[in-house]
């Protein structure tokens, strides 16, 4: 089973894509614990979307798989921004949030650790994050 989904830059949009990896990750199985962290994941990923992406929308394909070592989930985060170099160290930075000082840029370590897998392909023009979480942790 595959939604994609074609997002525009507009408040609380990322909220769409988690309800979908919701929805999508219930139907295999998941734990709410493996929901939790995929749900994150992807909100992560849509706001570096949104925040970096330099268009007026961003898109996000999930997909769920049925294999040989047993059920998946795999979410695509795209946008066509200027692109980064995902081996980079996070570039942290000081930002206020609610009156408080916030360190930023920790996105993308947050995904790699809450997911199965992480790939990142980037280049100027086009960004894919592609995360996948297997279920019961195959």
């Amino acid at each position: 089973m595959e939604v994609a989904l074609t997002l525009p830059l507009v408040p609380d949009v990322e909220l769409i894509a988690a309800r979908a990896v919701q929805v999508m990750g219930r139907s295999l199985g998941m734990t709410d614990g493996e929901l939790e962290s995929v749900t994150v994941a992807t909100v992560e990923a849509c706001l570096n979307a949104m925040e970096h992406g330099g268009q007026t929308c961003f898109f996000v394909r999930v997909n769920t798989h049925r294999e040989d070592g047993g059920p998946s989930l795999e979410v695509e985060i795209e946008d066509h921004g200027v692109g980064f170099d995902p081996q980079a160290p996070p570039r942290t930075s000081p930002s206020r949030i609610l009156g408080c000082v916030a360190k930023r840029g920790w996105g993308l370590t947050l995904i790699r650790e809450l997911m199965d897998e992480v790939d990142v392909r980037s280049r100027p023009g086009k960004t894919v994050v592609r995360m996948v979480k297997h279920v019961g942790g195959a």
